[in-house]
């Protein structure tokens, strides 16, 4: 029996804690997008990952096992899960 090799993609939901300082409320919502874009460009691990929640997979390549390289890919790109990251917008207006 051919023994094929699956590659899985998914989002785990990460959290980190910013310090800002601002004069007013209005400013300290300003500073906190400003902080929180610049730490999205960070190449650092997060202060905490959530590995229970698993969201959004998708099945990014399935090969076969001992196949020739140019002929080892038998598919990609394959959903199996709902986005519950980006659940459809309601039709109704809700």
């Amino acid at each position: 029996m051919p023994e094929y090799r699956v590659k899985l993609g998914f989002w785990l939901r990460a959290y980190e804690t910013l310090d800002i300082e601002a004069d007013t409320s209005e400013g300290a919502i300003e500073n906190a997008r400003q902080a929180a874009r610049a730490a999205m460009e960070l190449m650092t691990s997060p202060e905490h990952i959530d590995l229970d929640a698993r969201r959004e997979g998708s099945i990014l390549w399935i090969d076969q096992v001992g196949a020739p390289i140019d002929s080892a890919t038998i598919a990609e790109d394959i959903e199996f899960d709902d986005d519950r990251i980006h659940p459809p917008a309601s039709t109704n207006g809700e």
